[in-house]
This record gives C-alpha cells, structure tokens and sequence, in this order.
C-alpha cells in the first residue's frame, strides 16, 4: 500500500489515545494535536472504521468522539517482545556507527521506531543491556569531518586531493583520489579510491587520511566496478588482482579446530574433519600477506599445508622470532637448537610476496 493511502501511524496512535482516554475529543481538537488539517483526521477516522474495524462513533451528548467498546485494541502494530528486543539490539549495534556522520542520522531512526510504539508496551530495557550487548575490540580513530568529506564524495563522485599517512614508510604524501566505496572492515573503514598518482584502484584507511578538500572536479565510477569483484580473493582488506587465485590449506590441532569450526573466516573456506579431530581449512585467495599474520596468530596449533610459498614464510618468520629470543636471555635446549638447524636447512628461500598494501 502506497504511503499517501494510509495515515501516518504515529497518527493513529495518538487518535486512539485520545479516544481510550474518553476525552471526546473533536475533529478539530485532534488535528491541532496531530499537527494536520481537519480533513486528514475525518481520513484517519474513517480509515480505522472501515479496515480496522474500530467502534468510533460521534457522541452527540458529549460533542466528541469515542469508542463505543471499551475493550476494542488497535492493530496498527503488532509488536512482539522478541520484536522489541530487536529493535533494542539493533541500537545497540549501531554504536558501531560511532564516530561517524552517520551516527546522529542512526540514533534518531531509532527513536523515530520507538515513537511508533503505543504508549502501553514496556520493557526491562535495563534488564536487557545487561543480558546483551555488542562489543568491538578494535576501532580506528576517525576525524569525523574528514569522514564526512569522503562519505559525500563517493555519493557524489567528487574528486578530493587528500594528505595521506603510509604506515609501511612513515610518511605522508598528497594524492588525488577519485573515491568508489567506502567499507568498514573489522572496525575499520577502507576508501576504495582510484588513485591518479599510482594510476590504478586503491585501498586507503579512512583514519589515515590527515586533510581532504575538493578540487571542483566530479568523476564518473567505471561501469564495470564492483566491490564484490575487488574483495574477490582478499582474505580482509588487501587486494592483489595481479595475482592469480591460490589454494590455502591449513591445518589445525583439536584444541583450535573446535574454534575454527565455529565461524566463517571467508566465503570461500571449505572445512574437512579427520579422525583426531584436527580440522583442515581451505580458502582460495589472491594474497598472502594477510591470511599469514592471521596463521602466525594461532601459534602451533595451526600447519600451514600449502602454497609452499606461505609455509616458507612461516618458516622465515619464526626463525627470526627464535633469533630474537637468542639475542636476549632465552638459550634453546639441544633438541631446539636441532630443531633450529633442521628448519634452516630445509628452508628453501624465496622472496617475501609483495602485495597491495593500504594506501
């Protein structure tokens, strides 16, 4: 049903109230209520007279309106506890908003929902913060002024020269950015950007951008973008399109695999259980770098099985793990200083794989 054939829920609700009330109020007394002319309440009353079946009659007496049934209930909403507990998580969710121009958009939809609610549904809202909540560990600082520049300029498609911080080098550059996308990835929000300087598409952390201005020039996204198609293959944030896609097989101990097999790390996992309960996870991706940050944070407890490629990497990472231990007061005992000897021998040394780090 269009929105201009039905009245205003909100509306509705307040003509109920009033009439619950048995305040017999007149048309005119509830249009200036409501804020409308006299017209749209006389709509509003017969609206719920003849689809929602209510007993409203004019009570000549009383010069006003009522219900005639005092037990009749408006179906405007129905709205359940489960309902209601949704719309509160909800709230709770979009604190993950925060810090963003978004924010203040964000919480006021939310009182918006809640002022449709009738006036007799309650809840232990107390009781239900203290059963659920959301938190997130990790959340990047954000200047929301800039953010606002590049969340208008990819709605936009307005060119922006912006200051930028490489981490990798500890520098900052300008650059002139055409952004298509804005994602938040892990609390963290990436500007998928065509860069004019690398001549190429681009990730940029949002809170790494120090200045942003426009140039007074618009641009037109490429027809064929899809974010979908620039995620394809990274296992978070880091694309390598260059690349073609590879097999990834780890292999976790029993003590990790009932972790591993609680979550979905990528759309492309597949999962095999074996015999001792260790688990075998295969994802197809394009770059290594950060699926290797990802295995080295699961200690032994994970195997790198293939590319060979990753587990050379691994290798090469923990023999300098083990080499700064050595520096300091850590001695390994014979069977670790074999095991050391064995992995430096085995080792096949490869460069490290380069991909297209943020920015």
């Amino acid at each position: 049903m269009h929105a201009a054939k039905r009245p205003a829920l909100r509306r509705l609700w307040m003509i109920d109230r009033e009439l619950r009330a048995k305040t017999y109020p007149t048309v005119d007394e509830l249009a200036k209520k409501a804020e409308v002319d006299s017209k749209t309440i006389r709509r509003d009353l017969q609206f719920i007279q003849s689809d929602y079946q209510a007993p409203v009659e004019f009570n000549r007496h009383r010069n006003g309106w009522e219900y005639t049934c005092e037990t009749y209930q408006l179906p405007a909403v129905i709205i359940t506890e489960g309902e209601l507990v949704a719309m509160f998580l909800a709230g709770q969710a979009l604190r993950q908003a925060h810090g963003t121009p978004y924010e203040a958009d964000l919480q006021r939809a939310i009182q918006k929902l809640g002022e449709f609610l009738p006036d007799e549904v309650s809840l232990h809202w107390q009781a239900l913060d203290q059963a659920q909540s959301f938190h997130q560990t990790v959340t990047s600082v954000q200047d929301i002024d800039i953010f606002r520049q590049l969340a208008d300029a990819a709605i936009h498609h307005r060119r922006l020269r912006i200051r930028y911080w490489t981490a990798s080098r500890d520098a900052e550059a300008e650059r002139f950015i055409d952004p298509y996308h804005l994602a938040c990835i892990d609390g963290t929000w990436y500007v998928m950007a065509w860069c004019h300087e690398r001549k190429e598409i681009r990730t940029f952390a949002a809170s790494r951008v120090r200045e942003a201005a426009e140039t007074g020039h618009m641009f037109n996204p490429p027809e064929d973008f899809r974010i979908g198609d620039y995620f394809e293959g990274t296992f978070k944030v880091i694309s390598a399109k260059d690349r073609p896609l590879q097999t990834i097989r780890l292999k976790f101990a029993p003590s990790a695999a009932k972790y591993i097999r609680e979550k979905l790390f990528h759309e492309s996992q597949q999962l095999q259980t074996h015999d001792d309960d260790s688990v075998t996870l295969t994802l197809a991706l394009r770059s290594l770098i950060e699926v290797r940050r990802w295995v080295l944070s699961w200690g032994s407890e994970c195997e790198v099985l293939s590319p060979q490629e990753l587990k050379d990497d691994i290798h090469q990472e923990a023999l300098k793990m083990l080499a700064q231990d050595q520096s300091s007061e850590f001695r390994p005992d014979q069977s670790s200083a074999s095991a050391l000897e064995k992995i430096r021998e085995n080792m096949k040394s490869k460069p490290p794989q380069r991909g297209k780090r943020t920015g």
